[in-house]
């Protein structure tokens, strides 16, 4: 059974209940682990208390509360990751292909492994086993740093996509907005680049496209790996990205325009609409080549 499959089947069936104590949504071995840190320094409370050493107590007593709140928060991330992973009938996977959810699959779904410590400091930890046998251990605050959930950047680049092919069938010369800036808003809003390099945008998948695109140097190596790393098309330090989806934008507006791009302006019937400074095409194109990984 693929993980995909394996983590959907486990939020189906979960044997806890809305209910649930944050100390029993993580299986019986980290309840216990829980269990015997809360009662051992439970123990610790009732010797202070029991002493007239209010200080004593009250640390205790703070520590206690300090568990319960990382616990809370814990409950409360598992809970955000299985709304978002699709947990439940028929739910929908909103989380991006560009995060790795080897680690948190391996957690939440209680793979074999995956264990919940607490340090000398009280501070919970959480560890799981990465698809190489490699245990990883992640802090709590840790653990949603590097998610990209998909929002609502698919829905508003495919309103602009179907805006320009309906003004492209009329006699508009140039489109009402600016399609450089919204290219640009759209990718560098709450970091949605991520989105639009690693998922399907209007059933397309960007890589597969540059790759097919660029197949003639990718097999002279002209193009080293780490240019086809994700984070490579960050669009603060690279404009490849923002390259393609404005090709795509202008297409629609002009199904012309990636002819005229591409030099033949023979076979154009509407040549002029859609116009390439020919020595700035040349300019970009010679960065682009030249960039460094």
């Amino acid at each position: 059974m693929s993980d995909d499959k394996r983590i959907k089947k486990y939020f189906e069936n979960m044997p806890y209940g809305g209910d649930a104590k944050s100390s029993e949504i993580h299986g019986k071995a980290n309840q216990q682990i829980i269990n015997q840190a809360i009662s051992h320094l439970a123990k610790q409370y009732d010797v202070l208390h029991a002493k007239g050493d209010k200080q004593g107590s009250q640390t205790i007593s703070e520590i206690i509360k300090n568990i319960a709140r990382q616990l809370d928060n814990l409950k409360a991330i598992k809970e955000e990751f299985a709304v978002s992973y699709g947990g439940g009938v028929g739910g929908k996977n909103t989380f991006s292909n560009y995060t790795d959810l080897n680690w948190d699959r391996a957690f939440f779904g209680e793979y074999p492994g995956s264990m919940i410590n607490i340090d000398e400091n009280y501070n919970i930890t959480c560890s799981a086993v990465d698809p190489n046998g490699v245990i990883i251990t992640k802090e709590i605050g840790d653990i949603t740093e590097n998610w990209v959930i998909k929002g609502t950047e698919e829905a508003e680049y495919m309103q602009a996509y179907k805006d320009l092919v309906k003004q492209g069938q009329t006699a508009a010369k140039h489109p009402d907005f600016d399609i450089d800036w919204t290219v640009d808003n759209l990718l560098t809003s709450n970091d949605a680049w991520k989105v639009f390099v690693s998922d399907k945008i209007g059933g397309v998948y960007f890589l597969q496209e540059y790759m097919l695109d660029n197949q003639e140097a990718l097999k002279n190596f002209e193009i080293p790996d780490d240019m086809l790393h994700p984070d490579s098309f960050n669009p603060n330090y690279d404009t490849r990205l923002h390259k393609f989806y404005t090709n795509r934008l202008k297409s629609a507006f002009d199904p012309n325009y990636k002819t005229i791009r591409d030099g033949n302006t023979s076979s154009s019937h509407v040549a002029g609409r859609t116009t390439i400074p020919g020595k700035i095409s040349d300019i970009m194109n010679l960065v682009l080549l030249n960039m460094p990984g």
